[in-house]
């Protein structure tokens, strides 16, 4: 092959290559249509989350409202973790929420208004662009604890899923935590056997 031609071949995952030259036994290519920002789900896990409170998380999309409670209920407390990996570097684990609940299945997202919802339907495979309503990102609260993680909004920086105080009951909101050690965005999460 000269320094002239151009051949084009396609590699797993569907990208194209395009050869340019091959000069002293070293090959020159360059990939065509590089990927925009995007996640793609990866895997599912099933988890519990509990704040420190030793409250469990539970979902109410009926009312659009994510809540902590003390009685186990298995149904509303019983979260899909939704896996995603991305085309870009992110400071922590990408990750969704749904719910299943009466045998339909719910998303979870925020509004701009800081709050946390619900819509009927699983979360999709894949999400263009760099932020997401949907999206969190998963980090390690504190080091002496691994299993304690916090959630940061990708659509809102620096906001994290919080319990936040309302009519003497701990509702899940946006909050924008400076402090590290704010335990209102810690959460105990608790995979379940067979996720």
């Amino acid at each position: 092959m000269n320094s002239e031609e151009s051949h084009e071949f396609q590699i797993s995952g569907g990208e194209n290559i395009n050869i340019c030259s091959e000069e002293f036994g070293t090959l020159l290519f360059f990939v065509n249509d590089l990927q925009e920002d995007s996640w793609r789900e990866s895997h599912t896990l099933k988890a519990v989350i509990v704040n420190t409170f030793r409250e469990f998380l539970a979902a109410f999309p009926e009312n659009d409202l994510a809540e902590f409670i003390e009685e186990y209920h298995t149904e509303r407390i019983s979260f899909c973790m939704k896996i995603y990996r991305s085309t870009s570097y992110y400071d922590g684990i990408s990750v969704a929420f749904t719910v299943t609940i009466n045998g339909g299945t719910y998303s979870m997202f925020c509004t701009d208004q800081m709050q946390i919802c619900f819509k009927k339907g699983d979360c999709p495979a894949k999400i263009d662009g760099n932020t997401s309503n949907m999206i969190f990102y998963q980090k390690i609260f504190s080091e002496s604890d691994p299993d304690v993680f916090s959630f940061e909004s990708s659509l809102q920086k620096g906001h994290y899923l919080a319990f936040i105080e309302e009519n003497g009951r701990r509702k899940l909101g946006l909050k924008k935590c400076q402090d590290d050690v704010d335990n209102t965005k810690a959460f105990d999460v608790h995979m379940e056997m067979g996720s």
